[in-house]
């Protein structure tokens, strides 16, 4: 039959249509050479990055493989950090078993020396 179209709501304004504005944080990275998305954002560096010329072929792929380069040494760094605190929880599981098994021990000679002692007193 016929059919009502019905109009479609227009979108609502995102908040993310924006971008960030940087915080005391962001300028505190800056100082220090760093770089955040908000700051990266901000007209006087968005023009700066538009005047930059672009690099050849060969200087992009020389900067992404120095890249990958970093990337894996901080991914082999990672592997070392991760598999030494591996070792680290294994010691710690093995202490706190031999502990509990301690304190059950412990519990058990504290009782028998209890009962024995009160057997004594009668």
């Amino acid at each position: 039959m016929f059919r009502h179209r019905r109009p479609k709501p227009a979108p609502l304004p995102s908040l993310h249509d924006a971008p960030p504005t940087p915080t005391a944080v962001d300028v505190e990275i800056a100082a220090h050479q760093g770089s955040t998305v908000a700051m990266d954002a901000t007209h006087e560096r968005m023009q700066a990055a538009k005047r930059m010329p672009t690099p050849s072929l060969s200087q992009m792929i020389e900067q992404r493989t120095w890249e990958n380069g970093q990337l894996r040494q901080e991914l082999a760094y990672r592997q070392r950090k991760h598999g030494a605190s591996l070792y680290l929880l294994e010691e710690v599981k093995l202490v706190v078993e031999s502990l509990q098994q301690a304190l059950v021990n412990f519990q058990k000679l504290n009782a028998q020396v209890e009962g024995d002692a009160g057997e004594g007193r009668k």
